[in-house]
């Protein structure tokens, strides 16, 4: 059950259902009954007979009845005399200016235009077609209510769900019950959802799992909105996995907001609060992330940590600069910190300016620029790889040249101040100021890819289709004979 309404355009939703109910209820204003007047146009057999004590008219063989904006055909009806109701069984074909409608049974209040259709029921217009077992149709208002399971079939794809209403004239619908839409590029899942077909706008509830093959996306989360310029906003719960042309190289995205963009055919992607990414070349967690893939950059704004390999880098801002799958470049200001673990002595090496950019080739670092307030720690190895000391350096600006991963030398300028520390235990407790190292915050890869809760839609109809509706659609709108008996 829907427990909460993200905005107050649920109520644009909401208030075609409510006229409706009262419909039910109450039905038109009696001036309006006499346009609801069935005619009798054709029957093999019209016989007066009494069905528990009410006068009853029964029409057998070949049953044609007309209102003034209806044309009903049946193999046998009752009309009752004494109220406005006509009960219609056996291959019911309805059609109206706006729709046709086939079922097995049928109810038929005349005074409220209220139709109680049931079996197999398709209702079809010039761009859907609804199947379902139990519907009620409202025809002054075009609002059907599906009351089981239903499917939808349009030009884009199919839809099902297990109840819900149909709204012609805004071409809109609320779907609740394992609401499942696909086509060929899509794929969506959810427990209810809201849709403005007409402005291709949808809100989608509870449970929700998109893969869009469009845009190589998988995303879920607790509620999801779209619309007809490919944007999607994730809530609560949100996660987002976009992959790129090799499918081994993915990023996976998780925060409790999630907005996906288009730029002509470019991604745009932003997430808010409590963001974390893993890619297979580097992790990050922040208040604020957004991907720009015009420039291939991810920009971590607010408490922002980045990972890669055995280095992290901490700071206000950091911008990560990607390049043929591969990070090119990092840029961190103000003030940050980056700090590598070594893998000898097991201490830290560690650097700290207004602005470090760290450049990488083949995916191992070529080099860094520290500008402005350079300050960095270095632990020291011997001709034999083992620990050797350390060496901290302040200055103005150093450029750290690495090669095969190790340092390969060190140009500090301006204001140099250097010192050397021997080999010893306390190395190990030697911090710079600001100093943060936090593996246990750093994102992983999901152990298992997201999935549908749900099977597949079936390509095949819910039920066999009407003699009527074959024979209105001989060749198309229907599977073949072997589909259908399936």
């Amino acid at each position: 059950m829907l427990t909460y309404f993200p905005d107050r355009k649920f109520y644009r939703y909401l208030l075609p259902v409510v006229g409706y109910l009262l419909l039910l209820n109450f039905g038109l204003p009696n001036p309006a009954s006499a346009q609801k007047k069935v005619n009798i146009q054709s029957a093999d057999e019209v016989i007066g007979v009494t069905v528990e004590g009410e006068k009853v008219r029964k029409l057998i063989g070949d049953v044609h009845l007309r209102s003034k904006k209806l044309d009903m055909f049946c193999d046998s009806a009752y009309q009752y005399l004494n109220r406005s109701l006509i009960r219609a069984f056996g291959n019911i074909e309805i059609n109206t200016q706006d729709e046709n409608i086939w079922a097995d049974t049928l109810n038929y209040y005349t005074e409220k235009d209220l139709s109680q259709f049931r079996g197999r029921v398709i209702v079809e217009n010039d761009s859907t077609t609804l199947f379902g077992h139990h519907v009620d149709y409202q025809f002054n208002q075009k609002i059907a209510h599906f009351l089981d399971h239903l499917r939808l079939e349009d030009q884009k794809g199919t839809l099902t769900a297990q109840s819900g209403y149909y709204f012609q004239k805004r071409d809109s619908a609320i779907f609740r019950g394992k609401v499942q839409l696909a086509d060929s590029l899509q794929y969506l899942e959810g427990d209810s959802l809201f849709m403005n077909r007409k402005e291709e706008h949808y809100k989608m509830y509870s449970g929700v799992y998109a893969r869009d093959g469009k845009n190589d996306l998988i995303l879920t989360g607790d509620y999801m909105e779209a619309d007809s310029t490919g944007r999607r906003v994730l809530e609560n719960n949100a996660y987002l996995q976009k992959f790129k042309s090799d499918t081994t190289d993915t990023t996976h995205m998780w925060a409790q907001r999630i907005v996906f963009t288009k730029k002509d055919t470019l991604s745009h992607i932003e997430a808010y609060q409590n963001v974390k990414i893993w890619s297979p070349k580097f992790s990050a967690v922040a208040d604020t992330a957004i991907y720009d893939e015009a420039e291939d950059l991810f920009t971590l704004i607010s408490k922002p940590i980045a990972w890669h390999k055995n280095i992290q880098l901490t700071g206000p801002v950091i911008k990560v600069y990607l390049k043929d799958n591969e990070v090119d470049h990092l840029v961190s200001y103000p003030s940050p910190i980056s700090v590598e673990k070594d893998t000898v002595s097991g201490r830290f090496n560690q650097i700290k300016g207004d602005t470090i950019t760290t450049n990488f080739s083949k995916g191992s670092i070529d080099k860094i620029y520290v500008r402005q307030n350079s300050h960095m720690l270095y632990n020291s190895k011997n001709e034999q790889g083992k620990a050797d000391g350390a060496v901290e350096v302040q200055a103005v600006s150093t450029r750290i040249y690495f090669k095969e991963g190790s340092i390969n030398e060190v140009k500090s300028l301006h204001s140099i101040n250097g010192s050397y520390f021997p080999e010893s235990e306390s190395l190990k407790d030697k911090k710079l100021e600001g100093f943060k190292w936090n593996p246990e915050a750093r994102p992983q890869k999901p152990k298992s890819e997201r999935t549908p809760r749900w099977a597949p839609i079936p390509e095949e109809r819910p039920f066999t289709l009407p003699e009527r509706y074959i024979s209105s659609h001989p060749q198309r709108d229907h599977p073949p004979k072997e589909k259908i008996e399936k």
